[in-house]
């Protein structure tokens, strides 16, 4: 090739990336964002790095089959709460599939779609709670049962005494899911609230998180961020919110920008067809990108 070839098809290749990088990195609520950082709260890490490998054509098309897991409702349009039930998923490190359905599934002895708080004991303990006096060696237990039983009350929001798929979920991984703060609030002031006046000193709050290195900067946010009424002391709902995962926020946060982004006609909502518009945002990459421009310019 000859010099000046080689020369002209640098600069190509310097203007092709430099508009590539700056079509994937825009801004959002005054944070600097990348297409990429969408891809994966969108798709999930896995998903993602799949999606990466397709040809715009086949990640458009997938991208369209997607929708209607996203539509909870189904309505043929996805709105913001729904995009962020799925966002919410996505951010979480465990895998529903492999994880909750399997034990589920054992956990219902006669398939019913239902778990009793008496298969769950016979599965998980061996025994039921009316045997688990029958013999001495088994009183070791009783606090992990009861601490069981604190959670299954929690996680059976239709109060059946029983508990479906999806209230198996928030029993399993209470952590996950922000209908489970008031269990994680309560168990954490059962534990910590040492005087048992119903309240968390400041004392008790450090103790709980116990980095005496750092405290000015875990006192500060006591005061400043988690004492909502500045009483000195932390309610169950102030502790709510101070235990509330940080993936809450950015779930709703990433729904919201991805709908800024890709809403066209402005109905705060998303149609298959806004998703496939849009796809660079929610499935693009910069690889494929990058080379069909390189294909476009050669």
């Amino acid at each position: 090739m000859k010099p000046f070839c080689s020369l002209s098809l640098l600069v190509v290749l310097s203007f092709l990336i430099d508009c590539s990088l700056e079509h994937s990195e825009h801004s959002f609520d005054g944070r600097a964002h990348s297409n990429h950082e969408d891809h994966i709260a969108f798709l999930g890490e896995e998903l993602a790095k799949e999606f990466e490998k397709l040809s715009p054509q086949e990640s458009r098309r997938r991208l369209r089959m997607l929708v209607p897991r996203i539509d909870i409702n189904k309505d043929g349009v996805v709105e913001e709460a729904e995009l962020e039930i799925w966002v919410r998923h996505k951010m979480q490190k465990w895998t529903v599939d492999e994880d909750v359905d399997a034990i589920f599934r054992d956990l219902d002895m006669n398939n019913n779609d239902k778990v009793t708080w008496k298969e769950y004991m016979t599965r998980t303990f061996g025994f039921t709670e009316e045997d688990m006096h029958s013999r001495w060696e088994r009183s070791n237990l009783e606090k992990y049962v009861l601490y069981d039983k604190k959670k299954w009350r929690y996680s059976d929001q239709d109060k059946d005494g029983m508990l479906n798929r999806q209230e198996y979920e928030y029993f399993h991984h209470p952590k996950e899911h922000e209908i489970m703060l008031p269990y994680i609030a309560v168990e954490l002031m059962d534990d910590h609230d040492k005087d048992k006046d119903g309240r968390l000193s400041m004392d008790e709050y450090l103790a709980y998180i116990d980095m005496p290195t750092f405290n000015s900067l875990y006192i500060m946010d006591f005061n400043e961020k988690y004492d909502v009424d500045h009483d000195g002391y932390l309610n169950l709902k102030e502790i709510e919110e101070w235990r509330r995962p940080t993936n809450f926020n950015k779930a709703l946060g990433e729904a919201q920008h991805l709908i800024e982004y890709a809403d066209m006609n402005k109905d705060g909502k998303l149609s298959a067809d806004e998703f496939v518009t849009s796809h660079e945002i929610f499935a693009g990459s910069f690889v494929t990108q990058f080379g069909q421009a390189f294909h476009d310019e050669f």
